[in-house]
């Protein structure tokens, strides 16, 4: 007789020198995949919504109005702190530049923990690249 398929649930601590099950790391990418792509949208919309409502500078909480450029995300911890639309949009977006780099780092380990040198240099070299191109790259 054989077994029922198996239902896959959210990963928990992998005990050393046993296998990742493959349908427990399908589901692990596919929960950071859509978590990150989710709250990006969320924040973007709520960044958005309130900026369309109360203008880009403006604080939510009644700090001083400041100038908002979508592209300079050097004053993000000031506009988030002051709770301003520009700040909110601009965390929705990094949160989406963060979603695929998490994803490649997830299978890096993932691949570790299988064993799967090929898999892990590949990843590696992908997640290198990702970063390379995030930091270093202007």
């Amino acid at each position: 007789m054989t077994n029922p398929p198996r239902q896959p649930t959210l990963p928990g601590p992998i005990p050393r020198g046993s296998r990742l099950d493959p349908a427990s790391f399908r589901l692990l990418i596919s929960v950071i995949l859509t978590g990150g792509v989710s709250a990006s949208a969320v924040l973007v919309a709520l960044g958005l919504g309130a900026g369309l409502l109360f203008g880009w500078g403006q604080s939510l909480i009644g700090a001083t109005n400041a100038t908002a450029d979508p592209s300079d995300f050097s004053r993000l911890l000031d506009n988030l702190a002051n709770v301003r639309p520009i700040g909110v949009a601009q965390l929705g977006l990094l949160v989406l530049l963060a979603t695929p780099v998490a994803r490649v780092a997830a299978a890096l380990v993932g691949f570790a923990l299988e064993r799967d040198r090929l898999y892990v240099i590949v990843s590696g070299l992908v997640l290198g690249i990702l970063l390379t191109s995030i930091f270093l790259l202007r």
